[in-house]
């Protein structure tokens, strides 16, 4: 943390004046602190540090390591480090959550693991996330998760040592877990999801992203074994086919959240149908799903869908997008990149779908402002617009975003080669844009004189070129 210089005067001065305050009052008033300002102000003034560490530590319910950094000087991984050590030889009662990312975590939550203050701290923790420990191997999970048996939630993404031998660890040890996330465990299968769904029943949320050797087996062990599953994620798979859809169709009546990102032999979309519940569905990289395929799933589970996404999906025909907006009547999130799509196809859209938040229409290059337009004007709450790539586009487009969509806040310019400098600004100037990008739109020092104008116009707006 960057602490204003001060004098020692002005700070006897400040510390004098809170001092004087009653003890019940000043405890009230520290509590109100961030975390990372108690620990500082505790390493500072030493009349402040048995105040803080007596009294007003007794609230922290959530610690996270990359949240502190900076407060225990060294270098970041040697502060991870002392973050944790100080966090088992502190009295934290209210404790109930730790996350922490890289190798440096590892060390001392082993070591909690065989002493009495360590184990008493992690013995009450609900959540535990550890993101990229690469150290971290089987054997440390099973030891560690022996000391947490009342973990509901575990994250542990990009720990790619982990395999089948700690799916099975934790789904005998940890049996009150509702929400996994093994993002890019490598070597995860099947047999590990299986253990997992057969002995944590109570699985809600579960992240299986760049497990590749995890598939339809799995998916459908965790429908057919968890019937709280709300959210489901697994990416990068080509062992997941239409056999899971069918047992997520069957089984998956609570599903929320489903994505299943490039999975490409994914196709009959339409045994979703029976998942009624669907409010986010993600078939991004699904390139056989068809246009067909696609609306008998919605015709059974458009009612409530408020975000779709099918980045890719090539073989969906842009004479689909009217029946979509239909059938999905509160529909805020659609991103269609990449797909062929003619300016009719988005007037059909547009007579349907009002509701739109964020649209993603990147490299639909066929498109003009004709098509555009419509939609925009029908959907005056747009938040986010991605246009990159459409390079028929012109100036009249973003001069109607004033009238059209005077919310915006995030807007996607790249390759749009036709867009003037002027009207960039304009743009950003008569809505509410605090995100804007522009790379590819014209020459290096162009771009540069444009970088300036927005901030003229927006300072706080976050440019990339």
């Amino acid at each position: 943390m960057d602490l204003p210089a001060v004098s020692d005067e002005e700070r006897h001065g400040v510390e004098y004046a809170l001092s004087s305050l009653p003890w019940p009052c000043l405890s009230a008033i520290l509590r109100f602190l961030p975390l990372r300002s108690r620990i500082v102000m505790s390493s500072v003034s030493m009349h402040f540090k048995e105040l803080i560490q007596k009294e007003t530590l007794k609230d922290v319910s959530c610690l996270d390591v990359n949240d502190l950094l900076t407060s225990f000087g060294a270098t970041p991984g040697q502060q991870a480090n002392n973050i944790l050590a100080w966090a088992f030889r502190s009295d934290l009662t209210a404790l109930r959550s730790i996350a922490g990312s890289g190798h440096s975590c590892l060390e001392p939550l082993l070591a909690a693991c065989q002493l009495p203050m360590g184990k008493a701290t992690l013995s009450q923790l609900t959540s535990l996330h550890l993101d990229s420990v690469n150290q971290l191997q089987d054997k440390h999970l099973l030891e560690l998760i022996t000391a947490c048996p009342n973990l509901e939630t575990l994250a542990l993404p990009g720990c790619g040592k982990l395999t089948d031998a700690s799916a099975a660890a934790i789904s005998t040890a940890l049996p009150r877990l509702r929400e996994v996330n093994c993002r890019d465990w490598a070597a995860l299968t099947d047999a590990g999801v299986v253990a997992l769904a057969v002995g944590c029943h109570d699985l809600e949320d579960v992240t299986l992203d760049g497990c590749f050797r995890v598939g339809s087996e799995s998916l459908a062990a965790l429908a057919r074994s968890c019937p709280r599953l709300r959210r489901l994620s697994i990416a990068k798979s080509y062992a997941v086919t239409d056999v899971a859809l069918e047992a997520l169709g069957e089984c998956g009546g609570v599903l929320e959240e489903l994505s299943l990102r490039q999975c490409p032999k994914v196709a009959a979309v339409w045994l979703l149908g029976r998942c009624t519940r669907l409010q986010a569905v993600d078939l991004s990289g699904c390139a056989n799903v068809t246009g067909p395929s696609l609306l008998a799933m919605l015709s059974g589970c458009g009612a409530c869908l408020r975000s779709l996404q099918l980045n890719g999906c090539m073989a969906v025909e842009g004479g689909s997008l009217g029946e979509v907006g239909r059938l999905c009547p509160s529909l805020e999130a659609l991103n269609l990149r990449g797909l062929a799509l003619q300016d009719e196809h988005l007037q059909e859209l547009a007579a349907s779908c009002t509701n739109l938040r964020s649209l993603v229409l990147a490299w639909c290059t066929k498109l003009t402002e004709q098509g555009l337009r419509p939609l925009l004007a029908r959907n005056q709450e747009l938040r986010d617009l991605d246009i990159e790539g459409l390079y028929l586009l012109t100036d009249p487009l973003l001069d109607s975003l004033a009238e059209c969509c005077p919310r915006l806040a995030r807007l996607v310019l790249r390759m749009c080669h036709l867009f003037s400098p002027e009207a960039i600004v304009r743009a950003v100037g008569a809505t509410e844009v605090r995100s804007l990008l522009v790379s590819g739109v014209m020459d290096e020092a162009s771009t540069t004189d444009l970088v300036a104008r927005v901030r003229q116009v927006r300072p706080d707006c976050i440019l990339k070129w």
